[in-house]
């Protein structure tokens, strides 16, 4: 296991409290598609249930999935690339952003773009979820820092601490101190852009989208206060005359 893959599993704290939720949709779908899927936290969950299809940017994190899925005899399709451009030429009946995917990708011009790729690729009957965390709360959450997480692959070491999260114009830089054999300490940030249920309808409008209901976080407390917009296509009916 490269440092790489141990710190963004660390970073993701297995995290399990909307994997029920989930597991359900993708029970119902024939296909689903999975943006920003990392090293397969959702994805090889969901693998066994529908014919799931896995975009990450990340080559390296890709081939972990890819290879933790080999492992499991579970069979998911590689999308790399850009989630922001992508055009596979088919459509899915159930497209998921985890993991506030939607906050991390860029500004609002990148999830303008995301929300197209989201509208490209939706089934006219399908459905697309799109999780976003409170800011508030993760800064509320990280305003002191945290103990060190740690995990042990190949006989090596890793650990990281996630650091006190500060405000900033666009939402809250969140900050990770990590630490490899050998000593080695570097301090990574992820900035978490400030978007509201609002912001998503409007770009999911923009996009021939609508947001048909909104709810909370359905697992346990430590929800960072996420919410879940639940898209679908605009329909005909009650599309305006071009």
């Amino acid at each position: 296991m490269t440092a790489e893959i141990a710190f963004h599993d660390l970073q993701q704290g297995g995290s399990t409290r909307e994997l029920p939720y989930y597991c359900e949709l993708a029970r119902r779908s024939n296909s689903t598609l999975e943006l920003g899927a990392g090293t397969g936290r959702v994805a090889l969950e969901l693998a066994g249930l529908t014919d799931l299809s896995a975009n990450e940017l990340d080559e390296h994190l890709m081939d972990e999935l890819i290879r933790r899925a080999r492992a499991r005899s579970l069979s998911v399709t590689p999308v790399p690339g850009d989630a922001t451009t992508l055009d596979l030429g088919r459509r899915f009946d159930l497209i998921l952003a985890p993991a506030s995917f939607v906050q991390i990708v860029g500004g609002q011009g990148a999830r303008q773009a995301l929300l197209r790729v989201v509208a490209r690729h939706l089934a006219a009957t399908g459905v697309a979820v799109v999780a976003i965390a409170d800011v508030d709360e993760i800064l509320r959450e990280c305003a002191t820092p945290a103990a060190p997480q740690r995990l042990c692959a190949d006989g090596r070491s890793f650990s990281v601490r996630q650091l006190a999260a500060t405000e900033t114009e666009a939402g809250a830089q969140v900050s990770w101190q990590h630490s490899e054999p050998g000593g080695t300490v570097d301090t990574v940030r992820l900035t978490i852009h400030r978007v509201s249920t609002e912001d998503i309808g409007a770009h999911a409008h923009a996009s021939g989208l609508r947001v048909s209901r909104v709810h909370q976080d359905p697992g346990d407390a430590a929800s960072l206060g996420s919410r879940y917009c639940v898209l679908g296509h605009v329909p005909e009916h009650s599309a305006k005359p071009s």
